[in-house]
């Protein structure tokens, strides 16, 4: 599964070409579409507004909500001392039956956390 954290969804409405190509190629196949993180979608919008009617219109990605098994493990992943606007990608890079690639501009952000991460380079 493809995971944009935060960092990444900021790139793509800034014009990435990959993630640009991701994001609107419509793939029948939920695992291989790009998927954001609903708190990877609130902190990208924190930082630049609109982010989330501009990429609520792209085809090729899915959204995962936040449940109370998910929130819990979100608390636990901020308490080991990963920052909160990472935590939901980590869960849901974790948490599915198929292994997730997080999609980021930080890698270091991921350090310690077992996580499969993709540089996307600097914006």
């Amino acid at each position: 599964m493809i995971i944009l954290d935060h960092t990444a969804v900021l790139a793509l409405c800034r014009g990435h070409r990959l993630l640009s190509r991701i994001a609107v190629v419509e793939v029948d196949d939920p695992v291989r579409r790009a998927h954001i993180p609903s708190l990877c979608l609130v902190a990208a919008g924190l930082e630049l507004p609109g982010v989330a009617a501009h990429v609520g219109a792209l085809p090729g990605l899915e959204f995962l909500p936040l449940d109370f098994a998910g929130a819990s493990t979100v608390e636990e992943v901020v308490a080991a001392g990963v920052e909160w606007p990472y935590a939901h990608a980590v869960y849901a890079a974790v948490s599915s039956a198929v292994e997730g690639q997080v999609l980021t501009a930080t890698p270091e952000a991921y350090d310690g956390t077992g996580v499969w991460v993709v540089d996307i380079g600097k914006p």
